[in-house]
């Protein structure tokens, strides 16, 4: 009969792949600041290390792991673009690096995304 169950670590892999899929998909339409989806990757990035057994859960645990750390860094340059500018010209430099690393860790972001999901059995959406 215990053949039968599902793994419960890999349902969890499962649904915080969900999760950190929807908050990629709301960083990339709303403008800075972002609360709810970095809320959201905050909560997922607390239990990969939190949750005993998942990261026995290989190589979707990783994956998981690096997703979530380059929607932190989206996070943290969008909460950076967030605030007021005077418009100098070294802060006007600094925003458009931030704007291109929130391009590039988007792009991170999503490539770690396909491999959890193909790791998990899943279909990837971005």
């Amino acid at each position: 009969m215990a053949g039968c169950l599902a793994d419960p670590q890999k349902l969890q892999s499962v649904d915080l792949l969900d999760r950190l899929t929807s908050a990629r998909e709301m960083l990339a339409v709303q403008a800075p600041p972002a609360d709810e989806a970095c809320n959201m990757v905050g909560d997922v990035q607390t239990r990969l290390y939190g949750e005993p057994g998942l990261v026995e859960v290989q190589p979707a645990w990783t994956a998981l792991r690096d997703a979530a750390s380059a929607l932190h860094a989206v996070c943290g340059q969008s909460t950076l673009l967030a605030q007021p500018s005077n418009d100098s010209p070294t802060l006007v430099q600094a925003r458009a690096r931030w704007q291109l690393g929130i391009q590039r860790e988007m792009g991170v972001a999503c490539d770690h995304l396909r491999e959890a999901a193909a790791a998990l059995g899943r279909p990837a959406r971005c």
